[in-house]
């Protein structure tokens, strides 16, 4: 199979399948981000463990896009410490042509997938939602 077929496969189960959906009672913080054109509308708490993120969780409604990037999102974030986190979300950023300065030429590993949904700008801001949400989180930190 080739690497487009496999990475929509992922996107498709995540969206399926999501991980780390539910509830976010007990957060540390929470941040929404909404995308009124597709009518995402996605909440993301961060629960804390010193500085390190003990899980991500999110909730909401949004598109298959917008909640196969918030699962993978989670699971790609999940006991990094606060740092690595904030750096995550700018690479992403970066990755997908929204961040400052040179993009990122290759996504982490655990994100692969989603290069699938690179190459359609439309599509961007549903796979940046969660992270925008996610880096406003840590912010509020």
């Amino acid at each position: 199979m080739a690497a487009e077929g496999l990475y929509k496969e992922v996107l498709l189960d995540h969206f399926r399948h999501p991980r780390n959906k539910g509830e976010l009672t007990g957060a540390d913080t929470v941040r929404r981000g909404s995308n009124p054109r597709c009518g995402d509308d996605i909440e993301v708490g961060v629960f804390l463990r010193g500085d390190r993120l003990e899980s991500v969780r999110f909730r909401g409604r949004g598109c298959s896009i917008c909640i196969a990037s918030s699962s993978l999102m989670t699971e790609a974030v999940t006991g990094t410490s606060l740092t690595e986190a904030r750096h995550l979300c700018e690479a992403m950023q970066s990755w997908f042509g929204q961040g400052d300065g040179a993009q990122v030429a290759e996504p982490p590993r655990d994100l692969e997938a989603l290069s699938a949904v690179r190459d359609y700008p439309a599509r961007r801001r549903c796979v940046l939602l969660s992270w925008e949400a996610l880096h406003d989180a840590l912010a509020a930190l």
